[in-house]
């Protein structure tokens, strides 16, 4: 299913205006900001180049519209949605596996990922050591401290208290 199937019907058409840029006299039409931000798949600049005025003004009017801050939060949803399809149809491409790894190690990068301990996030485990031209101190990358040694697999105690 494409997009631009999913865009609602009932948009305004866009008015053919004959200046380069709208003039401030003219006010925004909440219809034609909604048809703008769904013709650019709720890109705001590109929205405003259609409206033919700044993205600053454009993002203004939108966050003092709830109605348009809904339409704009929707379009944009819309391609979350199919980036979702693709990334799903990737990680099962049997034919590709290449495309297949690729779109794995993307996944496994996300926020969600790194959450759950992939990626470079914050709940990566690993150590970090820090000398400071002192004592060498080691620690997880949580920075809890290692207070002890390990010996083929066992943690001895050497009485160390960090």
């Amino acid at each position: 299913m494409s997009i631009d199937s999913l865009i609602p019907s009932d948009l305004v058409p866009l008015p053919t205006m004959p200046y380069d840029r709208r003039p401030v006299e003219i006010p925004l039409d909440v219809e034609e900001c909604r048809t703008a931000i769904w013709k650019a798949k709720g890109n705001i600049s590109r929205a405003s180049e259609y409206l033919k005025i700044p993205s600053t003004r454009l993002r203004n009017f939108v966050e003092k519209s709830p109605y348009l801050k809904r339409e704009l939060r929707e379009s944009l949803e819309i391609h979350v949605d199919r980036a979702e399809e693709i990334v799903d149809e990737a990680l099962n491409d049997e034919e590709d596996k290449s495309r297949r790894d690729q779109m794995a190690r993307f996944v496994l990068g996300s926020q969600v990922a790194r959450q759950r301990g992939w990626g470079n996030g914050q709940a990566q485990p690993g150590m970090k050591i820090d000398n400071k031209g002192g004592m060498i101190v080691v620690q997880w990358a949580d920075g809890t401290k290692f207070d002890g040694q390990t010996v083929e697999g066992e943690l001895v105690d050497n009485g160390f208290d960090g």
